[in-house]
């Protein structure tokens, strides 16, 4: 990785050597800018790569991204027939749109080196330091999304929202088993779910369509799809020669990190910061759940969710002579939201 880093600097910070401003730094200060990192540590980004990304520009605190609640289609829109003779078009009110606004909160870490413990490392600590806090960033920024993602608000008897299905036939995530786990035809019913306008929800143990007049949701036919699966799922589905017949490999479309394939046109990509129960055996929804609960995610990427930098990641070098030690700090903003929450399907399973 001797490539991917600024070459490092002992100037002292003063007006005259810091050189011109730059944003909130200076040129002549060591910064790793947000692009630089990312790039270094793209492996170990799964969720944030399929994620809509907005940069926040300078001055600004909040982000809104506008969102559909459902298309009006052709009953919401009221067409007049037959030719107006001195008489108003009717006129259609546009009532579907909303917005989620987006507060990017500062974060930032520090690692300590004394002068005398860099000049005998041979392995080049200050480079060492960068690394661990470049892929602590990832790793946290990764799992931030993905828990974000994972906790968006399911559909109720009144309203549209994530779909929620669980593997074998279990109808909640106390309720899954030896045996509950992901399957291809799973796989399909969410499919079916997140492109279909109905809305779904479980009714304590009977999965409930909504009447049409009560919620409908937004039909997601012909865009994008990613499924977030863990290793246990990429093992199960593995084992299936109805997954591993039909998955597509080898073609010339960009693969994306942890991608193992293309199931019924959904990208499954593989990674361990899906959510999962915690050792309290709780599961996301902060309920009861199976130990070996797993929560997978199909959705529209970029239509599910945003994720706004406020500021990127930057790494600073800072020199401090009075202590003779250097200090390498990292400093960024962000936050993010579920926006279309009715692009989400979650399926939880049991891992075995």
């Amino acid at each position: 990785m001797e490539n991917e880093y600024r070459e490092l600097s002992s100037e002292s910070t003063s007006t005259i050597t810091r050189g011109a401003s730059v944003s909130n730094a200076y040129t002549n200060q060591p910064i790793m800018y947000g692009a630089e990192i990312i790039d270094a540590a793209k492996n170990r980004l799964f969720f944030l790569q399929a994620v809509n990304i907005v940069m926040l520009p300078q001055g600004h605190k909040d982000y809104v991204e506008y969102k559909r609640t459902a298309y009006l289609g052709s009953t919401g829109i009221t067409f007049d027939s037959g030719e107006k003779a001195g008489t108003e078009i009717t006129n259609t009110l546009l009532n579907n749109q909303t917005g989620v606004v987006i507060t990017p909160a500062f974060y930032s870490a520090k690692i300590h080196l004394e002068d005398y413990a860099i000049r005998v490392n041979v392995h080049g600590l200050l480079e060492f330091a960068k690394e661990e806090l470049i892929y602590g960033t990832m790793d946290k920024v990764d799992q931030y999304v993905a828990t974000t993602l994972g906790d968006a608000t399911v559909a109720t008897s009144t309203a549209a929202g994530a779909t929620l299905l669980f593997g074998g036939d279990a109808t909640s995530d106390s309720k899954l088993a030896a045996g509950d786990i992901l399957t291809p035809e799973k796989i399909s019913d969410g499919i079916r779910y997140l492109e279909g306008t109905d809305v779904y929800y479980w009714n304590s143990t009977t999965f409930t369509k909504v009447a049409a007049a009560t919620a409908t949701k937004n039909g997601w036919v012909g865009y994008e799809k990613v499924l977030f699966i863990a290793p246990a799922q990429k093992n199960a589905l593995q084992k299936d020669s109805q997954f591993t017949n039909a998955a597509e490999y080898g073609n010339n479309e960009v693969v994306m990190n942890g991608e193992i394939g293309k199931y019924l046109d959904v990208k499954v990509i593989v990674t361990n910061n899906v959510e999962k129960a915690n050792s309290a055996a709780t599961g996301p929804d902060g309920t009861t759940a199976s130990a070996n609960m797993t929560r997978c995610i199909l959705c529209v990427p970029k239509k599910a969710f945003t994720f706004v930098w406020g500021i990127e990641p930057q790494i600073k070098v800072t020199p401090m002579p009075w202590q003779a030690a250097q200090a390498v700090t990292l400093e960024m903003a962000f936050e993010g939201k579920a926006i279309h929450e009715d692009s989400i399907v979650f399926i939880d399973v049991s891992d075995d």
